[in-house]
């Protein structure tokens, strides 16, 4: 993407000056233009005129905080459609409050910059999607995903966390299984890093550039400790899920996800 040709943009919300000049490096390299603005009556301001394709909203600000803010745009047909993802140092309950507040995502300040972009970057995927179906629910079709990770233990949770839906698993345990167990139909690709950088790599390289397969999205399961193995791949991937896995923060991501792939498939 290069901010002359890119049609995004992404509106920060935040009362720290610092924080709003780093987020500019931070995101950069998705080349999409950010207009920052330091409280809620600058962002009601900025919003009369035009819309963001999105929206990082700071949870602790001078007089209305985000989580009010967050509401007062869900409530207003005009701004409902724009993703929001709160960003927060607050430990307690940030995640649980942001979802309860309307907001699409939340991210801790600190996160690791690849994750920072990767997250920006799934919301305006969707938002886009969203927009071409004519803000239309996506198809309700059972997803079919692949999971390729060498833990049993993992086998047995991601279904469980995916429980109360009627999406099917089918399952490999090598990365070198996962180009010949791909269907174009797939709607998810979810992979264990402990498979290997090399063979995950080579396996989402090989997914990438093949048009039958494309357009299907990936997810990536790693420990925190390995988010510097991101730097050469986080442009193929969709979204990241740290270990040990947490059903109730990754039910949304999975979801998101879900929905990606099945608005991506083939017309």
């Amino acid at each position: 993407m290069s901010a002359s040709s890119n049609p995004y943009q992404i509106l920060l919300v935040d009362d720290l000056a610092l924080f709003r000049r780093s987020m500019q490096a931070r995101l950069g390299a998705l080349g999409v233009p950010i207009s920052s603005v330091a409280s809620v009556p600058e962002a009601r301001l900025w919003i009369e005129t035009q819309l963001p394709s999105l929206i990082l909203l700071d949870v602790v600000l001078p007089g209305v905080d985000g989580f009010t803010y967050c509401r007062e745009l869900k409530a207003d047909p005009r701004t409902r459609p724009v993703p929001i993802i709160m960003l927060t140092d607050l430990r307690t309950n940030a995640y649980e409050r942001s979802l309860e507040a309307g907001a699409d995502d939340y991210l801790p300040k600190r996160v690791d910059d690849a994750i920072m972009r990767i997250r920006v970057k799934l919301h305006l995927q969707l938002a886009d999607l969203r927009k071409r179906d004519g803000m239309q629910p996506p198809p309700e079709l059972p997803a079919h995903i692949l999971l390729a990770t060498p833990s049993s233990i993992i086998q047995a949770q991601i279904p469980v966390q995916f429980s109360g839906t009627h999406h099917a698993f089918r399952v490999v345990d090598g990365a070198e299984d996962v180009v010949s167990a791909l269907q174009s139909t797939d709607t998810l690709v979810i992979m264990d890093m402990a498979l290997g950088i090399e063979g995950v790599q080579e396996a989402l390289t090989v997914l990438r550039m093949d048009p039958a397969t494309s357009h299907i999205p990936v997810l990536l399961l790693m420990e925190k400790d390995e988010a510097e193995l991101l730097a050469g791949i986080e442009f193929m991937i969709d979204d990241v899920i740290w270990k040990p896995l947490k059903a109730q923060v990754n039910r949304a991501r999975f979801m998101h996800l879900v929905e990606l792939g099945l608005r991506s498939l083939p017309r």
